[in-house]
C-alpha cells in the first residue's frame, strides 16, 4: 500500500475528488443577497476610516453615510425584490400530482414582485402522504414585459409560455393552480394583465429614483438647497411607485381558495411598506434640511462640511463687464447691457486733436490722471399703478449668511501702520488743486518739485 500523496485529500480508491452538492435554500434570492452584500461592503469601507476623523465630524460622517447608503439600498432591493404582495397558507390539504389520488399537507406561499411571482410549496415528514420524496419547490413565473397574444404560442406573453413549460415539466398541481389565475385575460378576470402593468410603471419609477439619489449625493457637496430639493424629489418618486402599484394592480381582489378553511389572501408585503416609509422619510428629511439651510445655515453647513456662503457665489440676473484701462483694472456692473441703477462711470472722455498732440509730444515720464466723469442715473419711468411686492416664503424664512470678521492686526506690526494713510506728500494735493482749471491734463509730481 502506497503512502498518501500530497494531492490525495478527499479522494477514495484513486478516484477523482468528490464534493458534495451545494444546496441553496429555496427561499434565498441570489440577486437580493448580492445587492445587500454590495451595500454592506460600501458601508464597511466608509466605516473603517471613521477613526481617522476628529471631533463631531466623525458622528456627522457616520450619519450621512448610513442614511445615504440605506436609501440607495432600499431603492435597489425593492426594485428587484419579490415581496410587494404576499399570501401564505399553512397546513393546506391538497392534491400533489396529476393522475394520482394521493394528497399532501403543505405550506404554500406566493411572493409577488414588479417582474413576476414566486410560488413555494413545502411538505415534510408525515405531511408528504404516500409520496416518499422531497417536496420543497420554489417556482418562478416572469411576466416582463409584453402582454402578448391570447394562448400559449410563440407570440404569447412570457408568463403564458412559462406556465405551459411548467405543465410539461410536471410541476405540482398547487403551483399550477396558483399560476393559472394569472393567465386569464378576459371577462374582467385579468389579474395577470393588471399586475404586469402595475409592475411596469412602478419599476420605471424605481429606476428614476436611482439617478435622483445619485444627484442628491452630488448636490449635497455643492448646494445644500438643491440637494434638499432632489432628496424630496427622490422620495416623491418612490411614493409614486407605491401609488401606481396600489391603484393599477387589479380591479377585483385576488383570492385563491384551496378549501373552505384555507385561502390565499394577498396583502402588501415588506418591500411595499419599506419603499413607502423610505420615500416619506426622504421627503421629510428634504424639508427639514431646506428649512435648516434657510434659518440656521451655519448649523447645517457644519453637519455637511460645506461652505456656508456657497449659495451667495451665484449672482442671479447680473453679469460683470471687466474693462482694463491704462491706470489699472476697473469693473462696471451691467445688467443686460443697461445700467443696473448705480451711477455709471465714464472712465475716459473723448480727446480732442490738440490734447492728443500735446500728449504725444510730452516726453516726461509723468502719468496723466484723467478724472472720471459721473453721469446721473436715468430717471425711472413713472408707473401708472405701482404695486408693492410681497416677500415670498423663502425670503421671509431665509436668514442672512455672514462671513467671519477679518483677523485683527497686531499693534506691534510696523507694516500695518501706514496701510490706511496717504502715500503721497502735500505736494500731491497742491499740484492737484493748482491744475483743477485744466481737467484734461493733470501732472502729478511724485514727491519732488520742478
Amino acid at each position: 500500500m502506497s503512502s498518501p500523496g500530497l494531492f490525495d485529500a478527499l479522494r477514495s480508491n484513486g478516484a477523482p475528488t468528490y464534493y458534495d452538492s451545494d444546496k441553496t435554500p429555496f427561499m434565498a434570492d441570489i440577486l437580493e443577497s448580492g445587492l445587500i452584500y454590495a451595500f454592506v461592503i460600501l458601508a464597511f469601507s466608509f466605516f473603517i476610516i471613521l477613526p481617522g476623523i476628529r471631533g463631531k465630524e466623525r458622528i456627522f460622517v457616520f450619519i450621512r453615510v448610513t442614511v445615504t447608503l440605506f436609501i440607495g439600498g432600499v431603492i435597489m432591493l425593492t426594485n428587484f425584490g419579490y415581496e410587494w404582495e404576499v399570501a401564505e397558507a399553512k397546513n393546506v390539504r391538497t392534491k400533489y400530482k396529476a393522475g394520482s389520488a394521493g394528497e399532501i399537507t403543505a405550506d404554500i406561499a406566493v411572493y409577488m414582485g414588479l417582474r413576476g411571482i414566486n410560488v413555494t410549496l413545502k411538505a415534510e415528514g408525515e405531511n408528504r402522504g404516500p409520496f416518499n420524496e422531497t417536496i420543497n419547490y420554489n417556482e418562478h413565473f416572469d411576466w416582463r414585459w409584453e402582454q402578448g397574444r391570447i394562448g400559449f404560442g410563440i407570440f404569447a406573453g412570457r408568463f403564458q409560455q412559462e406556465f405551459r413549460s411548467a405543465q410539461f415539466r410536471g410541476t405540482p398541481l398547487p403551483v399550477i393552480w396558483i399560476a393559472e389565475y394569472f393567465i386569464f385575460d378576459g371577462e374582467g378576470i385579468r389579474w395577470g394583465r393588471h399586475y404586469r402593468q402595475a409592475g411596469w410603471y412602478a419599476h420605471i419609477m424605481m429606476w428614476l429614483a436611482l439617478p435622483l439619489w445619485i444627484l442628491t449625493i452630488v448636490l449635497f457637496f455643492i448646494l445644500l438647497k438643491y440637494g434638499a430639493y432632489f432628496l424630496m424629489l427622490t422620495g416623491g418618486v418612490m411614493v409614486i411607485a407605491n401609488i401606481l402599484w396600489a391603484t393599477i394592480r387589479n380591479v377585483n381582489e385576488l383570492l385563491i381558495p384551496f378549501s373552505a378553511e384555507h385561502k390565499l389572501e394577498f396583502h402588501f408585503g415588506p418591500s411595499f411598506y419599506l419603499n413607502l416609509i423610505t420615500g416619506l422619510l426622504c421627503i421629510v428629511l428634504g424639508v427639514v434640511i431646506w428649512i435648516l439651510d434657510l434659518r440656521f445655515p451655519e448649523l447645517v453647513t457644519n453637519f455637511f462640511g460645506v461652505d456656508p456662503l456657497q449659495d451667495d457665489n451665484f449672482i442671479q440676473g447680473e453679469s460683470f463687464d471687466t474693462i482694463e484701462k491704462k491706470n489699472g483694472m476697473e469693473m462696471s456692473p451691467v445688467d443686460n447691457g443697461k445700467p443696473n441703477g448705480s451711477p455709471h462711470v465714464n472712465h475716459r472722455p473723448p480727446r480732442t486733436s490738440e490734447a492728443a498732440a500735446a500728449e504725444d509730444d510730452d516726453d516726461d515720464d509723468d502719468e496723466i490722471y484723467e478724472p472720471p466723469v459721473f453721469e446721473p442715473p436715468p430717471a425711472p419711468k413713472a408707473a401708472k399703478f405701482e404695486k408693492r411686492r410681497s416677500r415670498g416664503l423663502t425670503q421671509r424664512l431665509q436668514r442672512p449668511r455672514r462671513r467671519p470678521p477679518p483677523p485683527v492686526p497686531d499693534d506691534n506690526d510696523p507694516e500695518d501702520l501706514y496701510s490706511n494713510t496717504r502715500q503721497f506728500s502735500g505736494v500731491f494735493d497742491n499740484n492737484i488743486h493748482s491744475s483743477a482749471t485744466n481737467p484734461d491734463q493733470v501732472h502729478i509730481n511724485m514727491g519732488y518739485r520742478h
